[in-house]
């Protein structure tokens, strides 16, 4: 019997599929950016059924993350709440049918950020799941920054601890799209000078609101050129973000995940600041989570 895996990211935008072998080998892949929300039931039985076409040899179900386990999804699946570790994860799972199709939907996290506030997660956990196991039982940080929302996730080597959320891209987003300093976002940023004064800047707690403008006016005064505006805008929410993990894992690199564009400066403002961060493949570290809660699964009997 093939162990050949049909794995499946599904999020508010975008549907990722891989065929993954049982050597670990991704040997297919297809991507479709697709609102979630914009979908009833009979289109999500159209998209997996094109799925299951397009690789009909796994006999096993479809492991499945992300938004189609909530409500805006397939069905809303209880997330596992942390401390977890891989073991929790897997018993979180619940099988299901999309269609005709057999499915195991994946859980999601849940937790009380050490700030106090509550935060959830689907998706990001398989990726977590595949940092864990690179982790050799020590502790440490992983971030995960493939689009608006990162999620800063603490684990002790055995269990994801903690986690919570930071919309800090998407707060560049907006402010390099809408704001008064958008005409000055035109260059590309890169981690030079400006970047690194920004995440100087950032880090050490100052109002944000006025670190931000600081950008335009430093430019106006003709103290900054304007191509180094979004370097410095950069750095300035990258360090506030960075600031305020840094204490967690003082010894451990911290595995940064995510945007080609945006993973290497969260890394770059790490080792500025003087921690430690490793870049890492994020389809390498969730095509390895879901191996291993496949795995946990079928030992569970839960794949045919």
């Amino acid at each position: 019997m093939s162990h050949d895996l049909i794995a499946v990211e599904w999020g508010t935008a975008q549907l990722r599929a891989r065929l993954l072998g049982r050597d670990g080998d991704t040997l297919d892949t297809y991507v479709e950016a697709v609102r979630l929300a914009d979908l009833g039931r009979d289109r999500i039985i159209e998209h997996v059924d094109r799925l299951r076409a397009r690789w009909p040899h796994p006999r096993g179900p479809l492991l499945v993350s992300g938004m189609i386990g909530s409500a805006m999804g397939w069905e809303e699946i209880a997330r596992v709440d942390c401390p977890a570790g891989l073991g929790a994860i897997a018993d979180g799972a619940v099988a299901g049918l999309i269609g005709n199709n057999a499915v195991i939907f994946l859980p999601g996290l849940a937790c009380e950020q050490r700030f106090g506030d509550p935060d959830v997660l689907r998706g990001e956990e398989v990726a977590a799941s595949g940092a864990l196991e690179q982790s050799g039982g020590r502790a440490g940080l992983f971030l995960s920054v493939p689009g608006m929302h990162g999620k800063w996730l603490a684990h002790d080597g055995k269990q994801i601890t903690q986690f919570h959320t930071s919309m800090t891209v998407e707060l560049y987003s907006v402010l390099a799209e809408r704001s008064v300093l958008a005409p000055l976002m035109a260059a590309d940023p890169n981690e030079g000078a400006a970047f690194r004064e920004g995440v100087v800047r950032g880090a050490e707690g100052g109002g944000l609101g006025r670190l931000l403008f600081a950008a335009r006016s430093n430019v106006q005064a003709g103290r900054m050129p304007a191509d180094d505006a979004a370097s410095f805008l950069w750095g300035i929410v990258i360090g506030s973000d960075v600031r305020e993990n840094m204490p967690l894992a003082p010894r451990a690199a911290c595995l940064v995940a995510g945007a080609p564009a945006v993973a290497p400066l969260f890394a770059a403002a790490i080792r500025h600041l003087g921690g430690a961060a490793e870049v890492r493949d994020g389809d390498q570290l969730t095509a390895a989570g879901f191996l291993r809660l496949a795995a946990l699964l079928r030992a569970k009997g839960m794949f045919a």
